[in-house]
């Protein structure tokens, strides 16, 4: 009997403005899967693509101990612009997850690339009205890619979210939108900012991280969820 071959699921993080916490959202969702086993007895495999000419993630995963790297591959391909779908394509059979940490603009042809050939975009937002208002174009990007990409899912990730009524109105117009909100949320912690000094996951911080780590482990097990379980 000949051996499946099993490819990776492809994971976009995209919104045409900065600050929404893009590279945060990547760095986390990759790094908990990569510290997760899969459905061989094995930590994932797992590819971050910094598509962002900026190189953030990149930055963030070289800042790691030599004797403790980052738990995923960081490399950058902005330069490949909108022939990254090609290249990442011929690393569907290397990895069992591949994330993209899209740069901040819907117009550039690298989103597009990405949106291609992903199987889920992640479209984080924070608590402001400019945020809600800028992810619009985000989502209208999404919806006509899900023409040539119909197996393309979309969800909104709620992040930096903070315990005040502005979060909570935003939260409320979220889900009035078409494209799903998410159950699992970010919140406005340091301690996503001291794990890119660390160059690591939050789940690596130990105690003081422990809320950061426990809503990270909630989101991938909802993005795995969506995505139908381990990839099989």
């Amino acid at each position: 009997m000949k051996e499946k071959i099993l490819t990776a699921k492809i994971i976009a993080v995209a919104n045409q403005k900065g600050g929404s916490a893009k590279t945060t959202t990547s760095l986390t969702v990759s790094g908990e899967l990569g510290i997760r086993p899969s459905i061989e007895n094995r930590s994932n495999r797992v590819l971050v693509v910094d598509a962002d000419a900026q190189e953030t993630a990149v930055a963030w995963a070289r800042s790691a101990p030599d004797n403790r790297p980052f738990p995923a591959t960081v490399i950058g391909m902005a330069s490949y612009a909108g022939k990254m779908h090609r290249e990442i394509q011929r690393q569907l059979e290397n990895y069992d997850y591949i994330v993209i940490d899209c740069p901040p603009s819907v117009d550039t042809i690298t989103t597009q690339s990405a949106l291609l050939i992903a199987d889920l975009v992640i479209v984080p937002v924070p608590p402001s009205p400019a945020d809600v208002w800028s992810c619009r174009a985000t989502l209208a990007l999404i919806e006509r890619i899900q023409v040539i990409n119909p197996g393309l899912k979309a969800v909104l990730l709620a992040t930096k979210i903070q315990r005040t009524s502005l979060s909570r109105a935003v939260l409320d117009e979220l889900a009035t939108f078409e494209v799903p909100l998410m159950r699992s949320r970010m919140a406005h912690r340091t301690a996503y900012q001291e794990a890119i000094l660390a160059g690591t996951t939050v789940a690596a911080l130990g105690r003081d991280a422990r809320a950061a780590a426990s809503e990270v482990s909630a989101l991938v097990d909802e993005v795995l969820e969506i995505l139908g379980g381990q990839n099989d």
